[in-house]
């Protein structure tokens, strides 16, 4: 259910089964960069350590944040991801949108088919260093893997031939900007990022976000050094990230939440 949107929010629209769900339109702009993360009522967005498929334990794999995820993915080109995130799905998922939420396959295929978007967006892996399970399903069927000089030979031999492993920095980690020219290549413009929390900061600490989804699950699930919030490794001190409420939405007690986030390049 709707419950507000921003007045100069533009309107979008979409196919019929993704409308009665939403609950209206929808547009992402091109070339926008959006996050989406769903999050207990105490902030908890990654639990032990950042090792378990948080996501769906902290929603309980509620079917309207799975519409959402699957709506959000249908927009993008590429859907960008730390090599955490990856693992911590346990080899099994896909960042489709037909994957997460299929009663919609066929409205979501619709979508792209309009938005002129390829059949499904290209997942973007990156890793500093290496530490991938060729075994993965999402790497089985073909991704993009960024990496440093160091870590792209061991890559290269242990992932799949469908995964084209780029090596993007000579350094020990790999940079925003340097991810951001390769996308720029690959000539992906609309970028998904569903985390993990260490990469999200970078790229807010880099002006690099227009949008975050946030859905607020129903939970409370209590903090301790192997659970933490949307964003690890940085500390903006007192000189906080705005963010401007553009809409909520309601499905049982869970919210879904969009900002538009400030000083976005």
């Amino acid at each position: 259910m709707r419950l507000f949107e921003a007045d100069d929010l533009p309107a979008g629209d979409l196919p019929a089964q993704l409308t009665k769900i939403y609950d209206g339109g929808l547009r992402i702009p091109d070339g926008a960069v959006y996050a989406n993360f769903v999050s207990s009522i105490d902030g908890v967005v990654a639990l032990e350590g950042g090792t378990a498929a948080s996501g769906g334990i902290i929603s309980g794999r509620n079917e309207m944040d799975r519409f959402v995820m699957g709506l959000l993915r249908a927009f993008a080109d590429a859907v960008l991801v730390g090599a955490g995130t990856v693992r911590a799905e346990g080899g099994k998922a896909l960042w489709t949108p037909e994957y997460i939420f299929p009663a919609a396959a066929e409205a979501f295929a619709a979508l792209r088919r309009s938005l002129k978007r390829q059949k499904a967006p290209r997942l973007v892996v990156v890793t500093a260093r290496g530490e991938l399970n060729p075994s993965e399903r999402a790497l089985q069927v073909g991704a993009l893997v960024l990496t440093t000089t160091a870590a792209a030979p061991h890559l290269r031999k242990a992932l799949p031939k469908a995964t084209e492993v780029r090596a993007v920095s000579e350094k020990e980690r790999i940079g925003v900007d340097e991810i951001f020219a390769v996308l720029k290549a690959e000539g992906h413009q609309t970028i998904l990022t569903e985390g993990g929390p260490h990469l999200f900061g970078q790229l807010v600490a880099r002006n690099r976000v227009d949008e975050l989804f946030l859905t607020v699950s129903p939970k409370l699930v209590g903090h301790h050094d192997r659970s933490f919030g949307i964003i690890r490794g940085l500390d903006f001190g007192r000189t906080f990230k705005g963010g401007r409420l553009l809409s909520v939405r309601r499905a049982d007690s869970y919210l879904f939440l969009r900002y538009a986030l400030e000083d976005a390049a």
